[in-house]
């Protein structure tokens, strides 16, 4: 089964300058590294957006976006039926715009979410029950 990785999660997992550095890297290491992560399409962009506004090391730049351009991150296409669905989970639990995104994914691939977004969390789980989250370290 995929996991959906939320780019908040890998960017602190990558990053020791996060503050969440340590509890990021405990989730995404809950996944065997043969496991692949479904991402939605703009993944790449808000982890390297995010990265370079941090100021991380252009090395390090380099390194993470040849890591998500590889074989363990499948992209899914942002199309009319995943933001149907995005649109749907947005008004259903309140939830912003690239957070219902990737709620959306983890319905359409039946693989759970890992997020450290603890309100994220509250609100799907009040309404969204089917979707899964491991457990944050």
């Amino acid at each position: 089964m995929s996991a959906v990785l939320d780019a908040s999660v890998f960017i602190a997992a990558v990053s020791p300058l996060e503050v969440h550095h340590a509890q990021a890297q405990a989730l995404y290491g809950t996944q065997p590294d043969h496991t692949p992560f479904v991402v939605p399409a703009i993944f790449p962009l808000e982890v390297i957006s995010g990265l370079a506004r941090r100021g991380e090391p252009e090395a390090l730049i380099d390194h993470i976006d040849a890591l998500i351009h590889g074989p363990r991150f499948h992209a899914v296409a942002v199309d009319a039926e995943l933001l149907d669905v995005a649109n749907q989970v947005t008004r259903l639990a309140r939830l912003r715009a690239y957070d219902a995104l990737y709620v959306a994914v983890a319905l359409d691939h039946d693989g759970p979410l890992l997020t450290l977004d603890q309100d994220l969390i509250r609100r799907v789980r009040a309404v969204l029950p089917q979707v899964h989250f491991p457990a944050t370290a």
